[in-house]
């Protein structure tokens, strides 16, 4: 299969590999028409996490594809700007890419895809086996709209899905996991992973040029930042601290599918619900800033909140 990626995040060879899963390092194509003047709405999922295997505790992995499909079709009944997907669209198994990228095509809304754990997994693994091997690709990008800058960040930068093609990555990984176990620090576990070097330098760069040209700055990530528990970022105090620095309006997370809520300063940081867990549960959101209040309508079991500074 030949397939052309506009992703400036894959190479040519990537991309040939991933076929029709190099859609998800697309950047969004947002179309300036769609800001109803000072208003922003977009919409939010995390984690279907869909795998065609039985409920395993209270994730029912094949009822994600119907919630997916219930979820688009009242997304597309929305005005929106856009949607993001905070990660994890599959659980294993390379072939659940294909069902889910199939319940994606209906949506008519300009997407956002972030790249969770099991998804960077399972492309990792892919990826790993050709030959010769390709490493994960990093998946951090910025787009924007007049008066607002996103940026989405890469959580498995530095983490154990980093194969033997990614050089000192997860090297790096295994050192900053028993560091943080040394310490005790919760967020020390094998499934989360951190931000590198490189990539908070590029997201400073994008925070400072935001600052200078007086944009709001909405920040997206799979990895929660805070409160503390076991599923946040590695070095997620690096991040929070950043992010406040630079007055970010918001920072939206998945992978704790528990979903949370926290204010550090004048940032607010907004964890959503797994949509693969409970039987017939169906979280998810849509967001709107408008006079810099921020109100979350929650889907289903998600959490409706009105945030104001």
């Amino acid at each position: 299969m030949t397939v052309k990626t506009s992703s400036p995040l894959l190479s040519e060879r990537q991309a040939q590999a991933l076929g029709n899963v190099s859609s998800l390092y697309e950047p969004p194509e947002v179309h300036d028409a769609l800001v109803n003047g000072a208003r922003l709405r977009f919409g939010l999922i995390a984690d279907p996490q869909y795998a065609d295997a039985d409920p395993h505790n209270i994730r029912y992995y094949r009822n994600s594809l119907n919630k997916l499909a219930t979820a688009i079709n009242e997304l597309n009944d929305l005005k929106l700007d856009f949607v993001v997907t905070l990660g994890d669209l599959v659980d294993r198994d390379w072939t659940s890419f294909k069902a889910v990228l199939d319940r994606y095509d209906a949506l008519r809304h300009p997407h956002a895809v972030l790249i969770g754990n099991h998804d960077a997994q399972v492309i990792s693994e892919h990826l790993g086996a050709q030959k010769p091997a390709m490493g994960l690709p990093k998946s951090y990008y910025s787009f924007s709209l007049p008066g607002y800058r996103f940026l989405v960040v890469d959580g498995n930068d530095v983490s154990l899905y980093c194969n033997h093609a990614n050089g000192d990555d997860h090297q790096l990984a295994e050192y900053m996991l028993e560091e943080l176990t040394e310490c005790q620090q919760s967020q020390a576990q094998p499934w989360n992973g951190a931000v590198g070097r490189k990539q908070l330098e590029w997201i400073e760069q994008n925070l400072r040029e935001a600052r200078e040209r007086r944009e709001v700055v909405l920040v997206f990530g799979h990895y929660p930042l805070t409160p503390v528990n076991s599923h946040n970022l590695w070095n997620c105090e690096t991040l929070v601290e950043l992010l406040c620095r630079y007055d970010v309006r918001a920072y939206f997370a998945g992978h704790d599918h528990r979903g949370g809520y926290d204010r550090v300063g004048n940032t607010d940081f907004i964890t959503l619900k797994g949509m693969v867990d409970g039987e017939n549960s169906l979280p998810f959101s849509s967001v709107t800033l408008a006079d810099d209040v921020l109100t979350i309508t929650g889907y289903g079991t998600e959490i409706s909140r009105v945030l104001s500074r």
